[in-house]
Formats: C-alpha cells, structure tokens, sequence
C-alpha cells in the first residue's frame, strides 16, 4: 500500500503552494501594464492573486490526498479480498486463522475450521468454459457467505477450495454450519449455471490439533476423506479414516 510518506506528500503541499504563490506573484507583473491603477488598486491586486494561486496549490493538493486515499483502499481491498467471489483470499485466511487461534488459546476457547472443495469442477470448465466456471465460483461464493455467519469469516483458498473459520464453535455448530452450506450449494437454481456440489471437512482445534498448519491438514484430509466417500457429503476428522489409523497406531 501506497503511503503519504512514501510520496513525500509534505514535499508536494509545499511545491504546490510554491508554485500557487509564484502564479500568484508573476501574473499581476505581467498584466500591470493594460490597467490603469488607482492608488492601493494593484496592491490589493497582487494580494489577491497570490492568495488564489495558493488556494489553487491547497486545493490541488487536496485532490492529490483523495486521489491517494481512494488508491489505497483500492489496494487494500485488493490485498485481502478475493476479487471474483468477494471472500477473503488465502494470505489474508491465514492471517484471520493465526489471530483466531491465538484468540481462542488466551481463552481457552474452541475454534472449528471447514475447507470445502467443489465436486468435479474441471468437468464444468471443460463441458461450459471458463466464464461458466468463473460464474460458478463467485456463486458458490455468494451462498458461502449467506450461510454463515456475521461474526464467521468465509474465504477462497485454492482454485474451487474454499473455508470457513469459526470462532467459539465446537464440532456440533460446526456441522450445522457445513450441512448448511452443503445443501444451499446443491440446490443453486440459477438457469445459466450448471448444477453443481460441495464436499466438506472438519477439524476443531484445540481437540483436534493445536496449531495452525495441523487444524488445516486435518480439515483437507477430511474433505478428501468425505470425497472419497462419495462426495457431497460432510466429513469431520476425528470421523474421518485417517483419525481411525492414527487410533489403531496408538496415537492420542
């Protein structure tokens, strides 16, 4: 992101004012000789011109901030978000998991994540395009972020892989929340789209795992637990047959 002081914007209000009071200071010089002045007149009217000129550089300058302003909420905005589905992107998945499960483990709190990946979405590229595909997406996206909620954070991590994190929710909220996208994916009733569904994995930190890279394995290995299972199903780990090895080898 672009800042004031990377552009030295001190330095631009002061050519600009510069430059303002040099207009200002050289029109009247330049025109003083096709008036006729009065005594005080042309005083007074140098004044005045260096004040518009300096106007003119002030508020010029103040086009030049908005201008800054709206770039950089452009930019930002673009750092963060996803610009074909509206959710967050996957830099910005990792910083809101890093803060969550930080968050959850000052308060001993339980965080769930769902990863979710579309079923077969390079027979849809492949069968409508990639303008269908990319129309999929976003309204996959869309009912994503209707079926969570306010305080839930949605987000594109892959191509057609999308999670959601929860805060403060345990295994049974968070299937509640899966079912909930699973179904309103299924039934997409757009007439231009193709049908389409949703397999989704679950895993819930601290029961599950206890850092960020596991919470997320452990979601994926779900998912594609869930797909091998069928698809359009939902899968948590501790249900998954992964968890049902790590059990048989012993481990907690």
């Amino acid at each position: 992101m672009v800042t004031g002081k990377d552009v030295a914007m001190g330095w631009i209000f002061f050519y600009m004012l510069a430059f303002g009071a040099f207009v200002g200071l050289t029109f009247p010089w330049a025109v003083a000789d096709m008036f006729a002045w009065k005594p005080g007149q042309e005083y007074l009217f140098r004044l005045a011109c260096v004040a518009s000129g300096m106007s003119v550089g002030g508020f010029a300058y103040g086009v030049a901030r908005l201008t800054l302003y709206r770039a950089n909420r452009h930019l930002k905005h673009l750092a963060v978000f996803d610009a074909l589905t509206g959710l967050a992107n996957q830099r910005h998945f990792y910083q809101l998991m890093r803060a969550e499960i930080s968050r959850a483990s000052r308060h001993g709190a339980t965080t769930s994540l769902i990863i979710c990946d579309l079923d077969h979405f390079k027979h849809i590229n492949d069968a409508h395009g990639h303008l269908v595909g990319n129309a999929v997406l976003a309204e996959v996206g869309r009912t994503i972020l209707e079926s969570i909620r306010a305080y839930d954070a949605g987000c594109r991590i892959g191509g057609e892989e999308f999670a959601v994190i929860l805060p403060d929710t345990d295994l049974s909220g968070a299937w509640v929340v899966a079912e909930r996208i699973r179904t309103s994916v299924s039934i997409i009733t757009k007439r231009e789209l193709p049908p389409v569904t949703i397999t989704v994995g679950i895993s819930v930190f601290p029961e599950d795992a206890a850092t960020l890279q596991e919470l997320v394995r452990k979601a994926d290995d779900a998912m594609y637990a869930a797909k091998d299972a069928g698809r359009n199903t939902t899968m948590a780990w501790r249900d998954s047959p992964h968890r049902a090895a790590e059990r048989a080898q012993g481990l907690p």
